[in-house]
């Protein structure tokens, strides 16, 4: 089979698109024939060495959507209870210590797997399920956002406002620009186009000392500490940290704000949940799309893995934050 393939860490020069044999199952797996795979942060950040834990050599990818066209049972005897059938999966140490789904087939245990919504087509389920949930992590487990919760959110995306907005919340978006964006009608857009956007749009609506739920996904000091000044003062005020994008991983924070308003600050890593409950919550979120509760992406950018350029390109994007759009390698 082909796949993508860095034999050590450094520069996405390093990738190289090259002839593999498919993996061979174990009992209790099933064989996957990878039709997309979503490109994430994590993805580019391990071809660069960024992330320590990453071993080589290996296939990166954590996200797929495609057909089983293989399985094995306990016993390792064949079973065709998921032959043909479209499933959808991401987390574990898949693309990390094991290799991953930027090839065209991958192994992965018959009891993480979950069908894919029938109303998205491969290209758009595989672009979703690590955002997912990591956004179901963050809203559900890490901030227990509830009915009633204002929230702020700072670069997270769709998913989790779409989550917040399924619980009951309020949410406040910011955006760096509204210019080419259109929010949805469930977010009151706040458009950092000042040092204090943020305490001045919540101060507006009559929210100061009101936010209960704080979701960043930007890490930058500035917006950061102008979203906390307007946090809830009682105790119960809860800020989810997803990523940081200062190179050192540094940033200030106003420590005299967040301890005067008692605030718990909790960090987010998908590694947190295992492939049971990662099964379980894939398979709530289809059927919540299918059903229209939640809403997949609309738009997604294809990537060719024969292309090397536009895979590195697409990396590079997911990087910069660069594109509103998310890709998906197709093998």
């Amino acid at each position: 089979m082909q796949a993508l393939k860095f034999e050590k860490t450094g520069s996405f020069d390093g990738l190289s698109l090259v002839s593999v044999d498919k993996p061979i199952l174990r009992p209790g797996e099933a064989l996957v024939r990878v039709r997309a795979a979503g490109i994430n942060g994590s993805d580019a950040a391990g071809v660069l060495g960024k992330l320590p834990f990453v071993t080589t050599p290996r296939i990166p990818g954590r996200d797929f959507s495609g057909e089983v066209v293989e399985a094995l049972d306990a016993s390792g005897a064949s079973s065709q209870e998921w032959i043909g059938a479209d499933v959808w999966g991401t987390g574990s140490d898949r693309g990390f210590t094991s290799d991953g789904t930027f090839s065209q087939y991958v192994a992965v245990p018959v009891a993480a797997l979950s069908r894919k919504p029938a109303s998205l087509d491969h290209s758009r389920a595989g672009s979703m399920t690590l955002p997912w949930l990591c956004a179901w992590i963050t809203v559900d487990a890490l901030a227990n956002v509830k009915e009633g919760d204002n929230c702020a959110r700072g670069g997270i995306g769709s998913a989790a406002a779409q989550l917040c907005k399924e619980r009951g919340a309020r949410i406040f978006a910011t955006y760096t620009s509204l210019a080419k964006v259109t929010p949805p009608s469930y977010v009151t857009p706040i458009e950092l186009a000042s040092k204090n956007a943020i305490r001045e749009a919540i101060a507006k609506a009559g929210l100061q000392n009101k936010i209960d739920v704080l979701l960043d996904c930007a890490g930058y000091d500035q917006p950061f500490n102008d979203a906390i000044f307007t946090m809830t003062p009682n105790g119960t005020g809860r800020v989810v940290i997803m990523a940081v994008h200062a190179k050192d991983g540094l940033f200030p924070v106003d420590l005299r704000t967040f301890y005067t308003k008692s605030l718990t600050l909790k960090g987010m890593s998908s590694s947190i949940m295992g492939p049971s409950k990662v099964k379980e919550v894939l398979d709530d979120l289809a059927k919540k799309i299918d059903s229209g509760l939640l809403e997949g992406p609309k738009e997604v950018n294809e990537v060719d893995m024969r292309n090397m350029d536009t895979v590195k390109g697409a990396l590079q994007e997911i990087l910069t934050r660069a594109s509103h759009v998310r890709s998906v390698i197709i093998p």
